[in-house]
Order: C-alpha cells, then sequence, then structure tokens
C-alpha cells in the first residue's frame, strides 16, 4: 500500500480501515480507548445489531478496491502460514466431500493422463523409486513431498511423458506453487530442436 500523510504530520502505510498506521495515530487511538472503555462493548452491540449494514458496506468496499484488498490478503497470508496452511487443509476436504463426482472425474482425468503419457519404454522401475523417495521423505521430514512432472502431463503449450527423466521431488507446496507451468529453461531447451 502506498503511504499517506496523516492529521499528525507522519507519513504512513494505512490498515484495511484507512487508520494510519503511525506511532503517534495509534498512541491517539489507544487512548481513546482508555478513556472510554465502553466504547468496545458499545461497538460490539452495534456490530451484532447491524450485520445488513456492515454486509453491505463491506461488499461495497471490496467492489470499489479489488486492488488494494488482493493486496490486504496477499500481506495477511504472508503473516500467517500456519493459518493458511490449516485454510486450505479444510477448504480442501470440504470441498472434496462436498464434490465427490467432480473430485472422482478430475482424479480419473488423471490417472487416464498417466496412462496415455505413459510409454512402453519408460522404466518404471526408476519411476517406483521416486514415488518411494519421496514417501520415505515425508516420513523422515514431517513435511509432504510430491513427485512431480518438471514438464506437466497436461500443460497447456506442451505436454510431457510420464518417464523418469521427468520426474522430480518437490515438497507439496512447492508443487501447488507450481501447478502446470513449464519453466523457462525447458522452453529454452525445447526451442533447439
Amino acid at each position: 500500500m502506498v503511504p499517506k500523510k496523516c492529521k499528525r504530520g507522519n507519513i504512513a502505510e494505512r490498515d484495511k480501515w484507512g487508520h494510519c498506521l503511525c506511532d503517534d495515530c495509534k498512541k491517539y487511538r489507544y487512548s481513546i480507548q482508555i478513556k472510554n472503555p465502553n466504547r468496545a462493548t458499545y461497538l460490539k452491540n452495534w456490530q451484532k445489531n447491524n450485520k445488513d449494514k456492515i454486509a453491505a458496506y463491506t461488499k461495497k468496499w471490496n467492489e470499489n478496491n479489488k486492488e488494494k484488498k488482493r493486496q490486504i490478503e496477499i500481506l495477511w497470508r504472508k503473516r500467517n502460514p500456519q493459518k493458511v496452511k490449516e485454510m486450505n487443509k479444510k477448504g480442501g476436504k470440504k470441498w472434496a466431500s462436498n464434490n465427490k463426482g467432480k473430485r472422482n472425474a478430475i482424479d480419473m482425468r488423471r490417472k487416464a493422463a498417466l496412462i496415455q503419457r505413459t510409454p512402453r519404454w519408460a522404466d518404471n522401475e526408476r519411476i517406483k523409486e521416486y514415488y518411494i523417495e519421496a514417501e520415505r521423505l515425508t516420513k523422515e521430514t514431517g513435511i509432504c513431498h510430491e513427485v512431480d512432472h518438471i514438464i506437466p502431463l497436461q500443460g497447456k503449450m506442451i505436454s510431457g511423458l510420464h518417464v523418469h527423466n521427468n520426474l522430480q521431488i518437490l515438497t507439496r507446496s512447492q508443487n501447488r506453487a507450481k501447478k502446470n507451468s513449464v519453466k523457462k529453461i525447458i522452453w529454452e531447451i525445447y526451442s533447439v530442436f
């Protein structure tokens, strides 16, 4: 977020409610809370009684400040990686249980892609070694490891094969961040051919 000048002459960033984050403004807000101890109770009661107003305001603000909202979300995710991990875990399980048909279709599509992209000459023993190693690393470190296709099986521009020299072991978070992308280096290698 872009720092702005506040009423007290300081230049600082704003929080998502537009409050200045300089020390002077924080001290002022704290002094207001000390002088009005019942204000917190009043605000909680007001929020409880005006949920529709709050929802309408929030919706309007979100529509008018999409980029700002996105930046706030990114900062929150950086500051709260453990909460993000828990939310993703719950969200994924909840979605899968509520969408069993879709989950099965995705799984079957993945299995079909593996079958289609595995040539007869593939060394199945070396492929198994990658999966065994990923499992060993998961048990040893406590961090989930997965076997990733360097050139994705279902890429948009290029599709790889399910062979041992197209496999690598990544942590689950690295693999999810990579998605179905191919690194620039790979593109440069294939552009030579």
